[in-house]
């Protein structure tokens, strides 16, 4: 049997408010293989942006274990979560939360680059920036000289830039227009095909979801109350909890059919 690119296991993080325990992910065990998208979906508050943080160790674990190509991550130093980290990016809902806006996007686009000790950075940065739409002399631009599609771009060219294996998407379209939603989408799933990237896609809107992952997992007060398939989830799903979201899903998104043209002709 194939080793799952990912496997997280009985996933588990309390933090402490007024002196009380609150668990944000509770028992969350999930496997993500390689070149899959799975998707994690739910309300806000449901811990699904907590469990991206702590896949990726931004946020430290109350408990349980997180596997990545068979590795426990479990006591990893400083630096070993940087070697992981090179196989493991993130893209955030807000990309300037991830850009700095005191520096050009070209730097941004570099520091990884810098840090992992990897050379011939400027033509990476160049080759990067039109893979994902942009020009290679908006790397001396600043953030704030781009729309909020553009900024996107750039955050999704920032976390490709080191070749990763993993994406963990958190919310990567929520913030943006309906039209420019799309164009992302389509990228992300260009992108995945080309690179072969595995994506955990985090995200509460259930039609996007329907036209991108391989599979999904329902979360609920910190736990995964259904997982399974796409299609099975969508159409016979067994959970109250799932079915009350599918019920309150538009009938018609036009960012998915978007996806969806775009995935049927491409």
């Amino acid at each position: 049997m194939t080793t799952p690119l990912l496997s997280v296991n009985q996933l588990t993080k309390t933090f402490q408010r007024r002196g009380q325990s609150v668990p944000a992910v509770n028992g969350v065990s999930f496997t993500l293989n390689a070149g899959e998208t799975w998707a994690l979906v739910g309300e806000s508050g449901s811990g699904k942006s907590t469990t991206g943080r702590l896949v990726l160790g931004l946020t430290p674990a109350s408990g349980g274990d997180i596997q990545f190509e068979g590795r426990s991550l479990a006591g990893l130093n400083a630096a070993g979560w940087r070697s992981v980290r090179r196989d493991m990016q993130m893209i955030f809902q807000d990309p300037l939360s991830s850009l700095d806006p005191k520096r050009t996007v070209g730097y941004s686009l570099e520091e990884p680059l810098i840090i992992h000790g990897i050379g011939n950075r400027k033509a990476q940065v160049g080759e990067m920036l039109e893979q994902v739409g942009l020009r290679p002399q908006d790397a001396t631009r600043y953030p704030h000289e781009f729309s909020g599609g553009q900024r996107q771009r750039i955050g999704i060219a920032r976390a490709l830039i080191l070749k990763p294996k993993l994406i963990i998407c958190d919310e990567p379209v929520s913030a943006l227009d309906v039209s420019i939603q799309s164009q992302i989408l389509n990228l992300l799933m260009r992108l995945q095909r080309e690179y072969g990237l595995a994506y955990l896609f985090i995200s509460h809107d259930l039609n996007v979801v329907r036209h991108i992952a391989d599979r999904v997992g329902v979360m609920y007060r910190g736990r995964i109350v259904e997982q399974g398939d796409t299609e099975r989830i969508f159409s016979a799903p067994q959970h109250d909890y799932t079915r009350f979201l599918l019920n309150a899903i538009l009938p018609v998104h036009p960012v998915a059919t978007g996806v969806a043209r775009a995935a049927v002709n491409g």
